[in-house]
């Protein structure tokens, strides 16, 4: 193996979040030996083309004020055009810092309060805090559920863009916590009802680079010849490159007035020069990284091998949504647990993190994610600490 995903890293020394002894006994009660499954990143040592970026930019020894150049727009373009086949021109995009706070930029530049915003729900709950927190109408469409994988609900998305003063849907594609890939139908049919109530689309696609081998992910623009004229993507090497940290998110505007509209609102708010070693670390990621990233992504594809053989064998009530894209496993354990309660009892005992279904806003009850983005035996540890707690007695009859 060229790349050593085997490798352990210590994430406690780089203060990474997830790993913090502060956090996991704060937000979750446990000891320093806990393994954390709840944060979306992965636990693997970033590609070797990032780390010598970032090292040889650090030499310099300026850290002020930073210009994006020409080299920045080239990897994006090209980056988009070979991995997706999306034809993209330098002004269409806008370099953001991280794709949380620019939910909130545009919710605030196309929305006025009490007006509509739409999500698809179980959803990553900072859709629903960008719609709430800036005064504006949540509205949420469930997805439904059949045998053990979501669809659009089609229909009661386009009677609450008819009915509910809907002005922006937020969708995630791939989707999160499942992982689901839309198909170019899918995505057609939604663009159709968006151009039809004038709703403008927000695709956040932060999870597109991690794809499995027998799916393939297709991008808005490539769904709908004409939805670009009211859309928004939004893209972030941070999931399959690892770059949280550094704040490398970007956004992808074809029509100019819905540009020049985020960009003053930008403006307004003073976001303006980015991370100094952000711009280094998304040309090495796009330029350098794509052999790192497919052989990541293999990796992680067998990480969900050995769980949904897992949980077959140990605990077949546990049903293991199959995952088209990223590392975040979505389990429906209603038939394992009475209630959420007592799903988090259990983790606490098995000293793990995880994020409860509740999260997710709605249609998440009795649902929850776990990271299997990680080495294997972090995994593999994590799986036995699961399998020492089934035969108590909270659990043991149901699974």
């Amino acid at each position: 193996m060229k790349y050593n995903f085997n490798k352990v890293l210590n994430r406690k020394e780089g203060n990474c979040r997830k790993w913090s002894n502060h956090v996991i006994k704060e937000k979750f009660g446990l000891n320093e030996d806990a393994i954390p499954m709840d944060l979306a990143d992965i636990d693997f040592e970033c590609a070797p083309a990032i780390k010598e970026s970032i090292l040889k930019r650090a030499s310099v020894g300026d850290y002020s004020y930073t210009f994006i150049g020409d080299d920045f727009y080239d990897a994006i373009i090209n980056w988009n055009k070979r991995r997706f086949d999306v034809y993209i021109e330098k002004d269409w995009i806008k370099l953001t810092f991280g794709t949380v706070s620019t939910l909130h930029y545009i919710v605030q530049a196309y929305t006025k309060e009490g007006e509509g915003v739409l999500i698809n729900t179980p959803a990553y709950d900072p859709f629903a805090e960008a719609v709430v927190n800036n005064n504006r109408k949540l509205c949420c469409s469930s997805l439904k559920l059949d045998n053990n994988r979501y669809y659009l609900d089609l229909e009661d998305m386009e009677n609450q863009m008819k009915y509910e003063n809907i002005r922006l849907l937020i969708f995630c594609s791939p989707q999160n916590p499942s992982g689901r890939i839309w198909t170019k139908e899918e995505l057609y049919q939604v663009s159709e009802l968006c151009l039809k109530y004038n709703v403008i689309l927000v695709s956040d696609e932060i999870h597109r680079d991690i794809i499995f081998k027998d799916y393939r992910f297709v991008s808005l623009w490539n769904a709908h010849p004409e939805i670009y004229k009211n859309s928004i993507i939004c893209v972030s090497p941070n999931k399959g490159f690892n770059l949280g940290g550094l704040k490398t998110s970007y956004v992808l505007i074809r029509d100019v007035k819905i540009r020049e509209t985020l960009l003053e609102r930008l403006k307004s708010n003073s976001i303006t020069s980015p991370n100094v070693f952000a711009i280094p670390a998304i040309v090495a990621a796009y330029n350098e990284s794509e052999e790192w990233l497919d052989a990541m992504t293999s990796y992680v594809e067998e990480n969900f091998e050995i769980v949904y053989d897992f949980f077959e064998t140990n605990i077949p009530k546990a049903k293991v949504m199959k995952s088209d894209s990223s590392f975040l496993a979505w389990i429906d354990v209603r038939e394992v647990f009475r209630n959420e309660e007592e799903s988090k009892e259990f983790f606490r005992h098995a000293n793990l993190t995880m994020v409860v279904g509740s999260y997710f806003v709605k249609d998440g009850d009795g649902f929850i994610r776990i990271n299997v983005g990680c080495p294997r035996e972090t995994l593999n540890e994590a799986l036995n600490r699961i399998k020492k707690k089934i035969g108590r007695a909270s659990c043991r009859e149901r699974v």
